[in-house]
């Protein structure tokens, strides 16, 4: 089966205060039997909201499926959770198969 990777593309509230709670965090959720990992990429342009995406990995569908509930139950992710200002997208992802097999 093929690795999904979930994205959330979000604002927060203070992104410096998020800063240690997303570390936190972090440390706690990838602990998880099935979290592959969680990376963190902030967008660049000046002239535009900074809006985060919180990217995690997990080796299949099933074991996304299944770990992904716990996020929003353990108190390091809530804490998090809490810092979020606005969810634009969330959804699972995994890497693009055109029919012909063939990434172009």
């Amino acid at each position: 089966m093929a690795e999904i990777t979930e994205i959330f593309v979000m604002t927060m509230k203070d992104p410096d205060r998020a800063d240690a709670i997303r570390e936190a965090a972090r440390k706690d959720f990838t602990g998880l039997e099935g979290v592959t990992s969680w990376k963190t990429y902030v967008t660049t342009d000046p002239n535009r909201p900074t809006l985060f995406a919180e990217i995690y990995t997990f080796p299949d569908h099933e074991t996304a499926k299944r770990v992904t509930p716990q996020f929003a139950l353990r108190d390091a992710t809530k804490a998090f959770l809490a810092e979020v200002g606005e969810v634009l997208v969330g959804q699972y992802f995994t890497e693009y198969q055109p029919a012909s097999g063939e990434n172009k």
